[in-house]
């Protein structure tokens, strides 16, 4: 699994960075931080163009390339 196909929104990627980075001191990065972060591992990915720059804006739009490849949970047992 990688970050193209794990998560169908890039807002979950930025979530995940702002409480889980850096190991030794999760929580601690400010949000120009967690952007970049996200920015890189985005165009790493090549979800985005390495120029894009991502911002409160610009996250939200960025089209996951799995995004349509998630199903809901039919389980209502889980949904009480």
């Amino acid at each position: 699994m990688t970050v193209e196909s794990y998560w169908p929104y890039a807002t979950t990627l930025f979530d995940y960075i702002r409480r889980a980075m850096p190991f030794q001191a999760p929580g601690s990065l400010n949000a120009d931080e967690i952007y970049a972060v996200s920015a890189y591992i985005l165009a790493e990915g090549n979800v985005i163009d390495k120029t894009m720059v991502l911002d409160a804006q610009t996250l939200p739009r960025v089209q996951m390339p799995n995004r349509d490849g998630f199903i809901a949970d039919p389980r209502p047992e889980f949904f009480r």
